[in-house]
């Protein structure tokens, strides 16, 4: 080291040979910390030296060593949920780098390890930045436990990331009626499901509870409320206005999407199981009726019986009723066409009646509209709202 430090003022002093320098004031402390540098520097091996604990300034560096449980640097006693029981301590093992721990303890001692409970805040990371007079949120990181089951050495765990809404708590706008000066940004539980925005903080599920949607879409589960993509509906409302490339559900779970134009249209959600259908006594006796369909759409074909109304067939009144596999909320439209030459005179004189769970296909009380015995294949496509 003396070599160095002799080599660095003789340049100092070729450099300017005209000079005539005071004597160079050497600080010992910093002198120190350079020789420890440059032996850590050259060393064969890599050189860790532990910066948690109770060692002191100038303590050798030792090969390996890293901070433990026991070295922890920080530990507020107590066994409340948010504020007190927090441990932190860093770990420099080969395997896993620099990490750092944030550990949450509900003992009053010192390195006690008492169990946590449900709910229990782990850390919070505040970013500030300065307003002029004070400080502002910018943003930050929140760690809480998720569940109150588990077991030695695994915990449940939620985490939050939100960020400052710009403006204090006692200005209110449309999109945020109540602001605390952060806003959730993203909000995911110990099963990795994530609310997009966390909503107003702290107006969240509580801890423990399934968000019913996950980050990676197509995901799914097994288990019920574990959809690729859910909505909550609770308090679901549509916007007073709508707005272009809005997609929104109502209370009702039902889904809607804003155009370019500015207008809220209801999206038609397709129907996957199939109906069925009843023959009625107006298709005569011995009559019988089948479905072939793909959700609310299809043929059924009905071959009418003997002995009703003036012509050997079909009489007046009711034919066949189809019945959806699950009723619209309010109301369906169906439209029927005639799928073989027989059915041009049903679909001509006939009529439908329609509710929400489905349609029936009458002939008018007429002996004119009677039917001759036959089959008659009807199509039908039946929308609703």
């Amino acid at each position: 080291m003396t070599r160095i430090v002799l080599f660095a003022t003789s340049a100092l002093t070729l450099a300017s040979p005209a000079a005539s320098p005071a004597a160079a004031q050497v600080d010992p402390v910093a002198r120190e910390m350079a020789a420890q540098a440059l032996s850590v520097a050259t060393a064969p091996t890599t050189m860790k030296t532990t910066i948690v604990g109770g060692e002191q300034p100038n303590t050798p560096a030792v090969s390996g060593a890293s901070g433990t449980i026991g070295n922890s640097p920080i530990q507020v006693n107590g066994s409340a949920a948010n504020d007190t029981g927090y441990l932190a301590f860093k770990y420099g093992a080969d395997g896993k780098g620099v990490t750092n721990y944030w550990v949450k303890t509900r003992s009053p001692v010192m390195n006690g390890y008492a169990a946590i409970q449900n709910g229990d805040r782990i850390v919070v990371d505040l970013w500030q930045a300065g307003t002029g007079g004070q400080t502002g949120h910018v943003g930050g990181t929140r760690v809480t436990v998720d569940n109150a089951v588990f077991s030695a050495g695994e915990v449940a765990g939620r985490w939050a990331l939100f960020t400052g809404t710009g403006v204090a708590s006692s200005q209110v706008s449309r999109q945020y009626p109540v602001r605390y000066g952060t806003m959730n940004a993203i909000v995911a539980n110990s099963y990795q499901q994530v609310i997009f925005p966390g909503g107003v903080n702290p107006a969240l599920p509580s801890a423990g509870s399934n968000f019913g949607g996950w980050v990676v879409i197509g995901a799914g589960a097994a288990s019920p409320g574990f959809g690729a993509l859910k909505f909550l509906r609770t308090g679901a409302a549509l916007l007073a206005t709508p707005e272009a490339g809005a997609f929104e559900v109502d209370a009702n779970a039902l889904p809607y999407f804003t155009a370019a134009d500015g207008v809220r249209r209801g999206i038609m959600l397709a129907e996957t199981t199939d109906p069925s259908v009843t023959v009625l006594p107006g298709a005569g006796s011995g009559a019988t009726a089948t479905i072939d369909a793909n959700g609310n759409a299809g043929i059924v074909l009905l071959v009418t019986g003997a002995g009703i109304g003036p012509k050997s067939g079909a009489g007046a009144g009711d034919l066949f009723t189809v019945t959806y596999a699950h009723p619209y909320p309010s109301a369906s439209y169906p439209v029927i066409s005639a799928a073989n030459a027989a059915a041009v005179a049903l679909v001509r004189n006939g009529y439908l009646t329609a509710t929400a769970t489905g349609f029936t296909v009458s002939q008018p009380s007429t002996g004119d509209a009677a039917l001759p015995a036959g089959t008659y294949a009807v199509t039908f496509n039946a929308p609703g709202a």
